[in-house]
């Protein structure tokens, strides 16, 4: 039996095989091109920096964010990566026409351009706004940690802190108590003062970081990445890392809007609205939200804002001496009118108008406090507090906000549901399948500008599902000839000096 046998390598051929040739036309490297071609690299930024007529020229701007984008896309995300695939694969030798930029350049390019990575993906999210592949009416709302370039052995608050300086103290008073024994030898003495000098310059740097956390006014601070937070991932799992905001619409589950932060989701709904609003260019907006995003302070500037919010609400906390299910404070009717309250008992509970500040971690909450006398000789007032005063209801200053935010996800459970299949899939593929659960660089502008291309190539990978790669590439041809028109009529309008030009400066003087 035969078999399949490749060519001699060391064959001369008559004619050069063309390496256009060995790239497919239905190859995805093809449609990256014409995406990148198709970006107005101009206005994102992206050739602000001229190139220098001395010395070894720069590499374009273009060719290396086509790296980026076919490395992100193949799930090829280092720099050293990059610049191996550079050398050995044929479809970046056909995307960079045979350049092979070193790891730094690749690495520096990524680092020090943050911003045009979240221009590109703005400009994206924008183009499908007007290809109609986005929902405006209704998007999700959530976050997912991703750990930070920073090991929790590098992270600190007092609490650790005190601890190991504590631990260090203990050692630093034995080792002391032994030299002044006298019990050593010359030898076992310069080893005992190596481990007292080795102590005491770990308390010196302990005593530093806790200068460092003083300064900062934080409850922690990361030695690595300054910027990074403790936070938890799931469960008890604790790691150093970054909470990322993301949107996405409910058409075609695309991303539309993001932010890295370090911090919780209880104040990131209005903002990330306020957002969506903007790149969707909208008068208003529904969003869908979990449990973690439930604040009234937010709720009540979404609903002057036009936005319609669906959060889930928190449950009653019963860790207020209440006893019975029967006289919990969902069970107290609110008459808007009369500003009182109804207990299940029929009695009145009433306010003298006076506001309470209430405070919860940093964050303080204005409050009104409704009772009743009714409570000295009510019969079942051992069922319903254990409050020797009597039952006190509190009522915050946003609390009509929070009732109709929950008045829709209860009337509305079916479009709330809508909430998971729009967005916890977006996590799922970067962080499982991709494996892009965890940052390359360090501070929150840096990886405000990685999370753009990572968004960037979801979306992209997204429009290739949904289009398919003879449509989108004749999209992207509609883009580029769109780019190239307005390119020539600007320069046509700024020759002819027209006074109605619209793309730039007016020179002329009209008479």
């Amino acid at each position: 039996m035969k078999y399949l046998t490749g060519f001699d390598r060391r064959q001369a051929t008559l004619f050069p095989t063309c390496i256009d040739d060995l790239i497919p036309e239905d190859a995805e490297v093809r449609v990256i091109d014409l995406f990148v071609d198709a970006l107005p690299l101009k206005d994102l930024g992206f050739l602000e920096k001229a190139p220098v007529e001395e010395g070894r020229p720069m590499y374009h701007p273009a060719d290396l964010f086509k790296l980026y984008v076919y490395g992100y896309l193949n799930r090829i995300r280092t720099s050293r990566l990059l610049a191996r695939e550079c050398q050995r694969n044929i479809e970046l030798l056909w995307l960079l026409k045979g350049l092979q930029p070193c790891f730094r350049t690749i690495a520096g390019f990524r680092s020090e351009n943050p911003q045009l990575f979240r221009n590109a993906f703005t400009h994206f999210v924008r183009q499908l706004n007007r290809k109609g592949l986005t929902g405006k009416t209704l998007v999700a709302l959530d976050s997912s940690k991703f750990r930070a370039v920073n090991s929790k052995k590098n992270n600190f608050n007092q609490k650790k802190i005190d601890r190991q300086l504590e631990y260090i103290d203990t050692k630093i008073q034995s080792y002391i108590e032994e030299l002044n024994a006298g019990d050593l030898d010359e030898a076992q003495q310069e080893a005992v003062g190596e481990k007292l000098k080795k102590q005491k310059a770990q308390r010196r740097k302990y005593k530093r970081i806790e200068k460092q956390l003083a300064a900062t006014g934080q409850d922690q601070v990361s030695t690595t990445d300054p910027d990074a937070r403790s936070m938890i991932l799931h469960g008890s799992v604790i790691e150093v890392a970054y909470n990322v905001q993301t949107v996405a619409d409910s058409a075609n589950k695309l991303v539309l809007e993001y932010e890295v932060t370090n911090q919780n989701d209880r104040k990131a709904l209005l903002p990330m609205a306020q957002k969506t609003k903007s790149i969707c260019d909208t008068e208003a907006v529904a969003v869908l939200a979990d449990k973690g995003y439930h604040n009234g302070e937010q709720l009540a500037a979404c609903q002057r804002e036009d936005i319609y919010t669906y959060v889930a609400y928190q449950e009653v906390p019963r860790s207020n001496p209440v006893p019975t299910p029967e006289f919990y404070g969902e069970r107290f009717r609110y008459n808007p009118k009369k500003d009182q309250y109804v207990c299940p008992q029929g009695y009145i509970l009433k306010t003298t108008g006076q506001w309470y500040n209430k405070k919860y971690e940093k964050s303080v909450t204005r409050v009104k406090h409704y009772k009743t006398t009714a409570c000295n000789n009510c019969e079942v007032r051992h069922l319903c507090t254990r409050n020797p005063n009597g039952r006190v209801i509190e009522r915050s200053v946003h609390a009509e906000a929070v009732e109709r935010n929950n008045r829709r996800v209860r009337e509305n459970s079916s479009v709330y549901t809508l909430r998971q299949q729009i967005i916890e899939h977006i996590f799922g593929t970067i962080k499982r399948q991709w494996g892009y659960d965890h940052i390359l660089l360090k501070g929150l502008r840096k990886n405000e500008g990685e999370f753009g291309l990572i968004y960037l190539i979801y979306n992209f990978r997204r429009v290739i599902n949904i289009l398919g790669l003879p449509k989108l590439k004749k999209w992207l041809r509609k883009l580029l000839f769109s780019i190239f028109t307005d390119r020539a009529l600007r320069n046509c309008w700024q020759q002819l000096n027209y006074p109605g030009c619209r793309f730039g400066p007016i020179n002329a003087q009209v008479a």
